[in-house]
């Protein structure tokens, strides 16, 4: 009794529960069985409930969604084997602008720093990166090593609309 109720114990039959079944996940999914696992567990508590003996149509049409899902993953399979399979890397909601051509987002201008300023610190400007915002390709961020600045183009013109200081 002691031994059920220490945490040690039930901490290291949890967590070589836990491992199992990750690998056996990984397995699964290695394999492409996800939807075939979903429709057998779909078909036990069908199984279960009696469904399949009252209606001898609606074993029928399981059975062939079960089919159908393993052939899925047989045919997903041999194109990840192949290297078919088409992966399309999509950027999470900004999207780098190219330098060249008539997407180049103009620096908006800053004000002068005094004369007296600028005769003692050498200041290089910072050239930012421009980013298009996926949501709505309007909008231009410019990414510098401290600040964004969010600009929205029209007619051909950046209009500044916030900054936001990192």
């Amino acid at each position: 009794m002691i031994l059920i109720r220490s945490r040690l114990v039930l901490g290291i039959i949890f967590g070589t529960v836990k491992a199992v079944l990750k690998a056996i996940y990984k397995l699964i999914e290695l394999v492409n069985l996800q939807y075939a696992l979903l429709a057998a567990l779909v078909g036990i508590v069908l199984y279960f409930s009696g469904a399949f003996d009252e209606n001898a149509a609606f074993k029928t049409v399981y059975d062939v969604l079960f089919i159908v899902t393993v052939i899925y993953a047989v045919v997903a399979t041999i194109k990840r084997l192949l290297g078919i399979e088409k992966k399309v890397k999509r950027s999470k909601g900004a999207q780098i602008v190219k330098t060249n051509g008539e997407e180049q987002a103009e620096q908006p201008k800053s004000p002068e720093p005094p004369k007296e300023v600028v005769e003692e610190i050498s200041v290089q400007p910072e050239k930012p990166v421009y980013f298009r915002v996926k949501q709505n390709p309007e909008y231009v961020m410019a990414e510098y090593s401290d600040r964004y600045e969010l600009f929205k183009t029209s007619n051909g013109k950046l209009t500044k609309i916030r900054t936001d200081y990192k």
